[in-house]
């Protein structure tokens, strides 16, 4: 997991409760409160989830509210620090469907090899008349975040389209498959 997403979490966690709430995240998470996350560094996926999971404790949310929120705030974040990325699709699909290039591009900036393809084996795009099916392999199992991101995509864009997850890591399957269709 590349530093800006645990960026974007303190942010979250302050905003929501408190400078004091991101010292206990990291405390509960065994992180030291005065790490830093860098944008060009990836960090260790176990840290990610003890991060994540002290979160959830701490807000005292569910790992669905925490995805929804978080794909919020990330998405608000995103359209301010890469409105590119926004003004190049004119629909949601086009986003979902250009968005593991733009996941991947974070691989570029990673100097270590290994972790830079673990961050581009998450995302595979498999096109289908009617919509998109993205296989998501993370041990992070953020599914809901993704579906949560693509809800917001759907608003930006004032598209309408049906998620659907028909396999999850959560529930001990290979990975995690939605499926997106748009209506004819």
């Amino acid at each position: 997991m590349v530093g800006l997403i645990h960026k974007l979490l303190f942010d979250l966690i302050e905003e929501m409760a408190g400078k004091e709430k991101v010292l206990e995240v990291k405390r509960k998470a065994g992180v030291d409160e005065d790490k830093a996350f860098r944008m060009d560094e990836v960090y260790d996926d176990d840290e990610w989830q003890r991060l994540f999971s002290a979160t959830c404790d701490v807000l005292d949310v569910t790992q669905d509210e925490a995805e929804t929120v978080f794909a919020e705030f990330f998405y608000k974040d995103s359209t301010k620090r890469w409105p590119m990325w926004f003004s190049m699709s004119k629909t949601a699909r086009e986003f979902l469907q250009r968005q593991p290039k733009i996941h991947n591009g974070f691989a570029t900036g990673v100097r270590d090899q290994k972790a830079g393809q673990a961050i581009n084996d998450k995302f595979e795009i498999e096109h289908v008349e009617d919509g998109i099916t993205v296989h998501y392999r993370s041990p992070n199992q953020l599914c809901g975040l993704y579906m949560a991101l693509a809800r917001c995509l759907m608003k930006h864009y004032g598209d309408e389209a049906a998620i659907e997850e028909t396999k999850c890591l959560k529930q001990g399957d290979s990975e995690c498959e939605i499926r997106i269709r748009w209506a004819a």
